[in-house]
């Protein structure tokens, strides 16, 4: 550990804090921050979205006091979006990112660094032996969680460290500088990071999230909302796939139902347009969420693309209802169900491979971009 403090005093660091109406914590914070980095060739990056309380002119006259510099934006664009905009103009190496309202104390930066070269990045985290979280009802605590739970769920990745919604880590500045927000507005920036870089050494320190004493809480009904939707939009594509297959489905056997029940359309007539349905069904949520960074070209190209590539899985679905209709079991739905089941498949590999792809020459560029 000798040799890690030793690093320690020859890093730059940048510490990015983003802030909204912070007054009455920003004097502790970087007074704090200052006696925990003695020693350290360090800066703070305050992003200010426009306080109305005074919080950008008190960090002004802070900045003859303490290296601190200030960028301030008109108006509440999100988090992640400030800490992108902050690391703009760190001078570190390494980037510390951290709460104003002194729940992230500001004495663990120096266990953070210890671990600088031996891991991309380094996670203040509350459910590693050690962590806690004090002063908070159950209700906070089970959301908490909750969220947590989620998050490890539905991204592979998340499953490597114990908090991975920790607002407060380090990593290389280049590393945060790669990352590209699915959600400018949400507030899980680590979650992006670990979510796009798949081969990261990731360490956990342990700390105390204990409930603010001045000023109010940021979690909202807004805050959540914008969580949700920032897992939905970095969730792994076949998660998605798979999602958008299932809404098809029940599309798909609808349709079926009001034609061949209500209706009393024959069965070859009512299953063709039941999987017209579930395609166009299946190609607008996947156009606007699955593949979303996948889109070339025109709408209706790709859904020509679409159609044409899933010919197959069309075919297999569509004899596979009438072989099941009309020679075992009468009955619609089962059969359509078993339709469906044939063609999912070959549709997400093939509309992967061929529809939401991106074009030979711009593939091209970016191979010679990177090289």
């Amino acid at each position: 550990m000798k040799e890690n403090d030793e690093m320690m005093s020859e890093v730059r660091v940048s510490v990015v804090v983003p802030t909204y109406n912070e007054r009455e914590n920003i004097d502790e914070l970087l007074s704090r921050i200052n006696t925990s980095l003695s020693g350290v060739d360090y800066e703070v990056v305050v992003v200010d979205d426009n306080s109305p309380d005074g919080t950008a002119e008190r960090v002004i006259e802070l900045s003859s006091i303490y290296p601190v510099k200030l960028v301030k934006r008109a108006g509440k664009f999100g988090l992640s979006s400030a800490i992108l905009d902050g690391v703009k103009v760190c001078r570190g190496d390494y980037v510390v990112v951290m709460d104003a309202d002194l729940q992230h104390p500001p004495e663990v930066i120096k266990d953070l660094l210890r671990y600088v070269g031996e891991c991309d990045v380094v996670v203040a985290s509350r459910y590693v032996k050690g962590g806690g979280v004090v002063g908070f009802p159950l209700t906070r605590r089970v959301i908490s969680l909750g969220a947590t739970y989620m998050a490890r769920v539905l991204i592979p990745q998340a499953r490597k460290v114990r908090d991975p919604l920790s607002g407060f880590f380090l990593a290389k500045k280049e590393l945060i500088e790669k990352t590209e927000l699915a959600v400018p507005s949400g507030y899980k920036t680590l979650l992006e990071i670990i979510s796009q870089h798949s081969d990261l050494k990731i360490c956990e320190v342990p700390y105390i999230f204990r409930a603010r004493v001045r000023g109010k809480s940021k979690l909202s009904r807004r805050e959540i909302l914008n969580y949700v939707k920032q897992l939905l939009m970095i969730m792994p594509d076949y998660y998605k796939f798979a999602i958008v297959g299932a809404s098809g489905v029940f599309v798909n056997l609808g349709v079926l139902w009001l034609l061949s029940y209500i209706l009393l359309i024959p069965h070859f007539i009512s299953s063709i347009i039941s999987i017209e349905a579930s395609l166009i069904n299946n190609f607008v949520w996947n156009d606007l969420w699955t593949f979303k960074k996948r889109r070339f070209g025109k709408r209706w190209r790709r859904l020509l693309k679409y159609h044409g590539s899933t010919i197959v899985g069309i075919l297999a679905q569509y004899v596979v209802s009438q072989i099941a209709y009309y020679t075992l079991l009468r009955e619609s739905l089962t059969s359509q169900a078993l339709g469906v089941l044939t063609g999912f498949v070959a549709n997400y590999l093939i509309s992967k491979k061929y529809v939401w792809t991106q074009p030979r020459q711009t593939m091209m560029i970016e191979s010679r971009l990177s090289s």
